[in-house]
C-alpha cells in the first residue's frame, strides 16, 4: 500500500512538473515558423527588430527584419515571395502601386501614423506667415497632393474639385496671401529651409535637419478627428495570404502597448501607435 502511495505521489510531482510547459509548448501554434518582413527605414527596422525578439520569445516564431533601401522593392519583393509581409506603406501609395503593376497586395494591419509636419527656422506657426511666403513642398505624387490639402485644411488656400485625382498646384482656386507654393524632392527639403519660409519636412528626412518632431509649427493627423486612414502606414500581404493565421499572429504582436512605446522611443514621436487611432474612426463610421 505504501508503495502505491508512493507511486502515485510521485507521478502527481512529475505531472506538476512537466504539465505547464506542455501546456506551454501547446500554446505556441506557430513555434518555429519563420517570416520574412520587409521594411524602410532604419528606425523602422529597429521597431521591428524589437518585435521580432518579442515574437521569439513568446510565440517562438523568427521574424526575420529585411532591410530594403528603395520605396519601389517592398511591393516587388513581396509579389515575387522574396518576402512575406512588408511594412513600408500608406494605402493611397499601395492602391497607385497595385494599379500601375496590376498588383494584388492588401491590407492586414495598421502600423503606425506619421502627421503631415511643417516647420519653419523664422515664423512660430502658420498665422505668422507674411504675403508671399515660401512653402516647400513634396513633388512625390501622393506626397505633394497631401502637403496641399493641409494647406487648404488650415485656411492658407482653397483647391477646386479635380474629382479623384490628386491635386497639383495647378489645382489652386484661391491663394489669398500668394503663397509661393516650391516643389521638390522630398530628400532635398531640410537642406532648402534656409531658404524658404516653411517646409514640409517627412518625418524619414527629418534626420537630415536640425528639428525634431516637436518643433513643428502644424502638425496634422494625430487625432482621431484629424487621422487620415488612407495614409496610416500598414503591414501588406500578397492577396492570397490576407487571412494566413501566422501573419495574423505577427499583426497581433506588432499592436501591443508595448510595441507604441517603442515606437514613441525610437522615432522620438515623430511616429504614433495608429491603430486604436484607426478602430476609434471605423467604429464612429459604422
Amino acid at each position: 500500500m505504501k508503495k502505491i502511495i508512493s507511486f502515485i505521489c510521485s507521478l502527481a510531482v512529475l505531472v506538476s512538473i512537466f504539465a505547464p510547459a506542455s501546456v506551454k509548448a501547446a500554446d505556441k501554434e506557430f513555434e518555429g515558423q519563420t517570416v520574412k518582413v520587409g521594411v524602410v527605414g532604419e528606425l523602422y527596422e529597429d521597431i521591428w527588430k524589437y518585435v521580432a525578439e518579442k515574437a521569439k520569445e513568446e510565440e517562438g516564431i523568427n521574424i526575420e527584419v529585411v532591410l530594403l533601401t528603395d520605396y519601389n522593392i517592398p511591393n516587388t519583393a513581396l509579389t515575387d515571395g522574396s518576402i512575406d509581409l512588408n511594412a513600408f506603406q500608406h494605402e493611397v501609395f499601395l492602391e497607385n502601386w497595385n494599379k500601375e503593376n496590376d498588383g494584388h497586395i492588401v491590407t492586414i494591419g495598421y502600423t503606425v501614423a506619421v502627421p503631415t509636419r511643417v516647420y519653419s527656422e523664422k515664423y512660430q506657426s502658420f498665422d505668422d506667415l507674411p504675403e508671399g511666403a515660401k512653402i516647400a513642398v513634396n513633388s512625390a505624387p501622393t506626397s505633394l497632393g497631401y502637403n496641399l490639402q493641409t494647406l487648404e485644411r488650415a485656411g492658407l488656400i482653397s483647391l477646386k474639385d479635380n474629382g479623384e485625382l490628386l491635386p497639383t498646384v495647378s489645382d489652386i482656386e484661391e491663394n489669398p496671401k500668394h503663397l509661393d507654393i516650391i516643389e521638390l524632392d522630398g530628400a532635398q527639403i531640410p537642406a532648402s529651409v534656409p531658404d524658404v519660409d516653411a517646409a514640409f519636412i517627412d518625418d524619414s528626412f527629418l534626420s537630415a535637419s536640425n528639428f525634431k518632431p516637436s518643433d513643428a509649427i502644424y502638425v496634422y493627423g494625430d487625432t482621431p478627428e484629424t487621422i487620415n486612414v488612407d495614409r496610416v502606414n500598414i503591414i501588406a500581404a500578397r492577396e492570397e495570404d490576407k487571412d494566413n493565421p501566422l501573419y495574423q499572429k505577427v499583426v497581433e504582436l506588432f499592436q501591443t502597448d508595448d510595441v507604441a512605446k517603442k515606437i514613441e522611443e525610437v522615432t522620438e514621436g515623430g511616429s504614433i501607435a495608429a491603430w486604436d487611432l484607426v478602430k476609434e474612426v471605423q467604429e464612429k463610421a459604422e
